[in-house]
């Protein structure tokens, strides 16, 4: 119970008892007093006295299905089966046209008396006067086929069963709930069987089609059968009734690529994303194609809207921008990577990968801050690895931001770094950082000697680079 429900109860509770004081009450007036403590007393933890309470106030009046449940609940509480059960049986009795009583006082004796067998059969008797008043209503002839089921009685299950289709004005929840049940009664992949679902589904689909779980319910039916024409039928008719359906629209255009019509596919998927763009099923299914038809930078792109709209991994995140990166698409790369470091803000590996992304879209102000800022959550990382993104890649970066940047001195001693951090392995990467502290030095026309002497060692390391071959000239000619 909540405090608001409490107060108001309280409210009226005083109201009552001030009323009583001053007049004689009537039945109603009594009953309720009877109820209020009956609350209290459960409230207080006094189930014996609440039971008692429940109990007078059922006897009083037994209109109330709230006060059959909770007297029942008690009942049970105190291991008195027999007697909640009466309550039940009484209240159900006593009022033949409501139906939730009905089907809680069924599902009770099955929950709680399963192994008795006459009050298995007066769950059934119940039911089959339930089915009588409430035709066709798939809460009753659902439990009522299983009952039959549990006694055995199959030919009465496939009766009741049978006599749902006759109701053809049902609308399509009647429908659908029949096709599990079909799948329980008739043997698998009978022709039998294989006519009921067909109807089902076409019944299902001229009632409901505009009803989103209807048309996927048939549409699926028909996939699963291996028609995937009429099961991308079944989808587009709900989109004429229903076209700001997109998930039924991302699942056409899935459903359009299993039976290898690209062009309306793409063109469904597209028009999904135009109407909603936050719409990840449709990004993740035109990244797997454009994947698969060697079209990476589409793929890229839809991968990327995946991440922005659904979030993912630091890797995840990772993985796109260098691909980005490697394109030549540094400003896609950091607009990636700004979004992640609003999921991982302490990763250093993103925050380093932004630095260069910014970098080489061309703010290395910006960039040298992000690169120091990486630097230091690298360092205060309990991660141990963490500190393999201070890598010589990334050193270098930093030294290009901060001669960029101006600030040369710095640059310099990052150059140094990086050169003393490259494994022996790794030329290419030696060659690229010993040429970047030559040209650093060629520019300021300064250590002029040492820098010749640089290039040199990377004329070894990457033989026949132009760009080596050029600074030589210059630093030859200052």
């Amino acid at each position: 119970m909540t405090a608001a429900f409490l107060y108001r109860f309280t409210l009226a509770v005083i109201s009552l008892s001030a009323c009583l004081a001053h007049s004689e009450p009537s039945a109603a007036e009594k009953n309720l007093l009877l109820y209020t403590r009956g609350v209290f007393a459960e409230l207080e933890g006094d189930t014996t006295s609440a039971r008692e309470h429940y109990e007078a106030t059922l006897a009083g009046d037994g209109s109330s299905f709230q006060v059959a449940r909770k007297t029942a609940d008690l009942q049970l509480l105190d291991h008195d089966l027999p007697k909640a059960a009466r309550t039940l049986r009484d209240y159900a009795d006593e009022q033949p046209d409501h139906l939730s009583s009905h089907l809680y006082y069924a599902d009770f004796l099955e929950q709680h008396a399963r192994r008795d067998a006459v009050a298995q059969q007066t769950a059934t008797e119940l039911l089959i006067g339930a089915n009588e008043r409430f035709p066709n209503h798939s809460q009753v002839f659902s439990r009522l086929i299983n009952l039959h089921e549990n006694a055995g009685d199959r030919d009465k299950s496939l009766a009741v069963f049978n006599a749902q289709f006759d109701a053809l004005d049902a609308g399509p929840t009647h429908w659908m709930s029949l096709a599990p049940i079909a799948k329980t009664l008739l043997p698998s992949e009978s022709p039998e069987l294989a006519a009921k679902l067909d109807l089902i589904a076409k019944i299902t689909v001229e009632t409901g089609v505009g009803i989103e779980i209807a048309a996927r319910s048939a549409s699926d039916y028909y996939r699963k059968t291996g028609r995937l024409e009429k099961a991308i039928a079944v989808l587009q008719k709900h989109i004429e009734f229903q076209p700001d359906s997109l998930a039924i629209r991302t699942r056409l255009g899935l459903l359009q690529f299993s039976a290898k019509q690209d062009h309306a596919a793409l063109q469904t998927l597209q028009e999904t994303l135009d109407i909603d763009p936050d719409q990840v099923l449709a990004h993740r299914a035109l990244a797997q194609f454009f994947a698969r038809h060697d079209e990476p930078e589409k793929a890229l792109d839809h991968n990327a809207e995946v991440l922005r709209v659904a979030g993912g991994s630091s890797q995840d995140f990772l993985d796109l921008a260098d691909q980005y990166l490697e394109l030549v698409k540094p400003h896609a790369a950091r607009l990636l990577l700004e979004r992640a470091r609003f999921d991982h803000p302490e990763n250093p590996a993103l925050a380093g990968r932004l630095a260069i992304a910014t970098l080489r879209d061309g703010d290395p102000t910006t960039a040298a801050r992000l690169f120091r800022q990486a630097e230091a959550l690298a360092k205060d990382s309990k991660n141990p690895s963490a500190r393999g993104n201070l890598d010589a890649d990334f050193q270098l970066e930093f030294a290009n931001s901060l001669q960029q940047a101006g600030d040369l001195a710095a640059a310099e001693s990052r150059l140094r770094e990086a050169i003393r951090g490259i494994p022996p392995d790794q030329p290419i990467k030696s060659a690229r950082a010993l040429r970047a502290l030559a040209r650093l030095w060629i520019d300021q026309k300064k250590n002029l000697a040492p820098a010749v002497s640089l290039l040199k060692r990377t004329q070894t390391l990457d033989p026949g680079n132009t760009e080596t071959n050029k600074l030589l000239e210059r630093a030859r000619g200052e």
